[in-house]
């Protein structure tokens, strides 16, 4: 146990609140950030989006907490507006917890990170646009599409995810709105898929993407730990949010290793 973690934790009020909580992990959080991030900032982002949040604020701390560690080992910025990393309030077996989401400007970012991926984007395919797929000898997996207009009112009927690679060549998915929703969680109306659909759609597709392209180790960690309920959080211990509960561990955030961490589908 860091030294400095011990002194923010005896630090800490005998009944903290979410706040207290929070501001004894900055160190924590600091050091995973690692300069690439201004914590202060991080952690104002962060509380900004409890204050917005009677949910948050009664969340079960283990669950709020990994998931603010979980975007600092990911150096994704927290906050609605952001589209990159999102806190979720969420009810699982009666009690509230928070379930980390990552979104699409994220994956994107993570995407990135990798030195053989150049530019990653998705786009909606709308009712009334020209739009085809197939394959030949000549430009082998192709797609055409012709935007009816740039109104984002129509409907959307499918998504593209497409990857340039910095070696040439792209690398693309299709899906449908079928294929889509049926990716969708079944708890989707207490996600950013209610406020933030076209953005989780573009998401959608870009995970299926990912699939196809070589992984940064953040992406590879984030598609691991993506709506997976953080059950167990290492180094924490003073401060009291560690709680083990008898239901199977999902993601094990750590404050010094996240090599070891075990996922499960969430309870639904």
């Amino acid at each position: 146990m860091s030294t400095d973690l011990s002194t923010a934790a005896a630090a800490a009020k005998q009944n903290p609140t979410m706040k207290d909580l929070v501001e004894a992990q900055r160190p924590a959080i600091e050091r995973q950030l690692g300069g690439a991030m201004n914590s202060e900032a991080f952690v104002r982002a962060v509380l900004s989006e409890i204050g917005k949040s009677p949910d948050l604020m009664k969340a079960d701390p283990t669950t709020l907490l990994g998931g603010v560690m979980l975007a600092a080992q990911l150096r994704l910025e927290i906050g609605s507006g952001l589209g990159e990393f999102y806190l979720t309030p969420r009810k699982d077996h009666g009690r509230q917890i928070c379930l980390p989401i990552i979104g699409y400007q994220g994956l994107i970012k993570l995407a990135l990170r990798s030195e053989f991926v150049m530019n990653v984007q998705a786009f909606l395919v709308r009712r009334g646009d020209q739009f085809s797929y197939g394959a030949n000898a000549e430009r082998g997996m192709f797609y055409d599409w012709v935007p009816q207009d740039f109104e984002e009112t129509r409907d959307w009927i499918g998504v593209v995810a497409t990857a340039r690679m910095r070696s040439g060549g792209t690398t693309w998915v299709y899906l449908t709105r079928t294929q889509v929703m049926d990716r969708r969680p079944s708890y989707w109306a207490s996600t950013p898929w209610k406020t933030n659909e076209d953005e989780m759609v573009k998401k959608t597709a870009v995970r299926a993407l990912a699939k196809y392209l070589p992984k940064s180790t953040d992406l590879g960690r984030a598609l691991e730990a993506d709506e997976a309920k953080v059950q167990t959080l290492r180094g924490l211990d003073e401060v009291e949010v560690t709680r083990i509960d008898d239901e199977p561990e999902t993601v094990v955030v750590s404050e010094t290793t996240a090599a070891d961490w075990n996922t499960a589908e969430v309870p639904e």
